[in-house]
């Protein structure tokens, strides 16, 4: 029996396992749920996560090597321990890619490519009499360069998803929009519907590489509000129409993001949430802000794409 049908097969199950079901299972739940998921929550996922990556990779090495030891395959401990090894190391190498993620397929293509290649690399290293340890270190240098591979051909289909995206959302808001005028600030993502919006925005002040995400809802019956501890109501000199108007500064627990939320003139209520504590000031970024329409805000920060 050839040694490349187990090694096909398995490196499709390592990606099926770890890379579609496991997070299925584990942050689904989180990610279906209307609201934003807590950092405990995530965090506990994510421990829980990896002993049952760790399990499941002892169980598929041991299945890998007894099949493998039925084939003609050289070495068969060492073929398969970096068959489930590389699968499982492309599933999890950071990509670097824009917007965060790419195709949802791309993460799974690679793991499934490290998972044949780098094994069959290794094979083919000890037919041709090379020492295990060298063969091993060829399989290393396949992953790294389909690693590298992979981030140049990503960046370019993360970037054209990130501005369909973007396109999407924006020309479906049926709202009022606003846009950053400063140049160190540029918009990174948006999400939503004909009703609400969120735009992510990435920045450099003094220096710091800051965010803040700008979500933009149609509420006709919005007011501002005080919560004890926790929202306080004042004045902010300058709007958005260049009038004083009443905002609502929320802070949850001190050291936390803060969300700043003013009424825009009309029916759109805009909530400003920094990524960072104390990272903004509300006045000075506010006054970055101007009214617009999807053609000027598309136009002005995705004029390439």
């Amino acid at each position: 029996m050839s040694a490349l049908l187990p090694v096909v097969v398995i490196s499709a199950t390592v990606v099926a396992l770890f890379g579609i079901v496991l997070p299925l299972l584990l942050l689904g739940p989180l990610m279906a749920s209307r609201s934003r998921p807590q950092p405990q929550q995530l965090l506990f996922a994510v421990v829980l996560l990896i002993p049952t990556v760790a399990i499941g990779a002892v169980f598929l090495s041991w299945w890998a090597v007894s099949w493998l030891e039925s084939t003609e395959a050289p070495s068969p401990m060492l073929v398969g321990i970096s068959l489930v090894a590389a699968s499982t190391v492309g599933l999890l190498a950071p990509l670097r890619l824009p917007g965060q993620t790419g195709p949802f397929w791309l993460k799974p293509l690679l793991g499934f490519s490290a998972g044949v290649l780098v094994p069959v690399a290794v094979m083919e290293s000890i037919v041709i009499e090379l020492h295990p340890v060298a063969g091993m270190a060829v399989g290393v240098v396949v992953l790294g360069v389909l690693i590298a591979v992979f981030r140049i051909v990503g960046r370019p289909l993360a970037a054209r998803r990130q501005a369909k995206q973007v396109r999407g959302a924006v020309g479906r808001f049926e709202g009022q929009l606003v846009d950053l005028t400063d140049e160190a600030w540029h918009l990174v993502g948006a999400r939503g519907d004909s009703n609400r919006i969120v735009l992510r925005y990435n920045g450099e002040v003094e220096g710091k590489k800051l965010g803040a995400e700008l979500l933009l809802a149609r509420d006709m019956d919005w007011v501002p509000v005080a919560k004890e501890n926790e929202a306080a109501v004042f004045e902010l000199a300058r709007g958005l129409g260049g009038q004083p108007t009443e905002a609502v500064l929320a802070q949850k627990e001190l050291g936390t993001p803060a969300t700043l939320t003013l009424r825009i003139p009309g029916t759109t209520v805009l909530s400003i949430r920094e990524t960072v504590a104390d990272s903004l000031s509300w006045v000075e970024f506010v006054s970055k802000l101007e009214l617009t329409d999807a053609p000027g805000l598309l136009d002005r920060q995705m004029p390439e794409r």
